[in-house]
């Protein structure tokens, strides 16, 4: 039984992609180590789709012809998921996609394995006005994620009596942040809301504040993409002490989590590196591979989006059985860490499992939020570009 995974291979972001990979491949071993899926051998397709967004579609397309797949796995940025959508909506296959994200779409052929705002983004920010200061400085990557993300922040932090005091938008793997350093010097935040994607990025940016005489302890990053992969390409030590939010840390004590962990390691080797995209990819193929085994007859999109809508994956090592929605969105409970030297994150907060809406109240007013499964990309992208320009921080 074939199943494409898209996870590029190539361009900027190939090895955080080929980590995240190693979940999902993970998973496929375990299932047909169970004896597959209805007695038959459940066949990963790795499928790279590269950081060419505009060919993704026609490959895609060509690929599901080919494989007879009616489902693949994947995608990691939200940029990537947008371009690849086009290929899933004439209905001949439906798209897990694994990653946590903004949220603020539905799309009936996708549904989604990752955390959205209002089950990590939310109560994260809440805590970070409560326990850390109250003047935030917004820092991300320029495209649809962050700028989503930095909509939410600034609504949350409005209703809480803080105050964004600036921020800024730079290229997706920028490595120059003199600017935003100078920036954050003149106003002096309490916390720095980091954003950015991609280990280029992150990477320069956590050492170019450590260079420029910034501690944990004086001005603390509070991030939503600075996983222990992350960690380990910049070097621990320079995210010490700092924040993260996310479903999935590595360092979790429940029994699921002991044994993926163990697994990974067995699999790919004793360095291999844990993180949340990583265990969105795996839950997304053990679901999969749950569904189709109910399937009853030929396996095909339609039956698939039936037995996947309303299922529970016990095994999910963020600690709680994962469930898909109605509106094929998952639940989550997420977490607040704090980065050791050792590259791990100590657990220092818990959020309760939350239902997953993807139009969060605080972004999307009522009257704008689609009936059924619409996507709603123009209304969304005109809502935040608003808040952006409101904020001063489109750049």
């Amino acid at each position: 039984m074939p199943l494409l995974l898209l996870f590029s291979s190539t361009g900027g972001l190939a090895a955080v992609e080929q980590s995240i990979a190693q979940g999902a491949l993970l998973a496929v071993d375990e299932v047909n180590a169970a004896g597959g899926v209805g007695g038959r051998e459940l066949v990963g397709l790795p499928t790279d789709v590269g950081a060419h967004h505009a060919a993704a579609p026609t490959r895609i397309s060509g690929l599901l012809e080919e494989s007879g797949a009616v489902a693949a796995v994947g995608g990691y940025t939200s940029s990537s998921r947008v371009a690849m959508i086009p290929a899933f909506l004439g209905g001949r296959a439906l798209l897990l996609y694994s990653t946590y994200f903004e949220g603020l779409e539905s799309e009936r052929n996708v549904f989604y394995t990752g955390a959205i705002p209002n089950q990590f983004l939310i109560d994260y920010v809440d805590w970070i006005i409560e326990r850390i200061g109250r003047k935030i400085y917004v820092l991300g990557s320029d495209y649809v994620y962050p700028r989503s993300l930095g909509a939410i922040v600034r609504k949350v932090v409005r209703r809480r009596g803080g105050e964004v005091v600036g921020g800024r938008y730079v290229p997706l793997g920028a490595t120059n942040f003199d600017a935003v350093l100078r920036e954050i010097e003149a106003l002096a935040p309490d916390v720095v809301f980091s954003n950015l994607v991609g280990t280029d990025s992150t990477s320069s940016f956590y050492r170019a504040f450590a260079a420029a005489g910034h501690s944990p302890d004086t001005l603390p990053i509070a991030a939503t993409v600075t996983t222990e992969f992350d960690v380990e390409q910049m070097g621990a030590e320079h995210a010490a002490g700092h924040y993260m939010t996310a479903t999935y840390f590595g360092s979790l004590r429940n029994p699921a989590n002991r044994r993926y962990v163990t697994a990974m390691r067995l699999r790919f080797g004793a360095e291999t590196v844990v993180h949340a995209p990583q265990v969105g990819a795996y839950n997304a193929v053990r679901l999969f591979a749950l569904a189709a085994d109910r399937c009853a007859g030929e396996l095909t999109p339609e039956n698939l989006r039936q037995a996947l809508t309303g299922l529970t994956f016990d095994g999910n090592p963020e600690g709680e059985a994962i469930r898909i929605h109605p509106n094929h969105y998952t639940s989550h409970a997420s977490y607040v860490g704090c980065a050791r030297a050792d590259g791990q994150y100590d657990i220092v907060h818990r959020f309760p499992c939350r239902p997953p809406e993807p139009y969060p109240s605080i972004l999307v007013p009522t009257s704008k939020r689609p009936a059924g499964f619409r996507r709603e990309l123009g209304v969304v992208g005109d809502t935040v570009a608003r808040e952006c320009r409101r904020s001063g921080t489109a750049r």
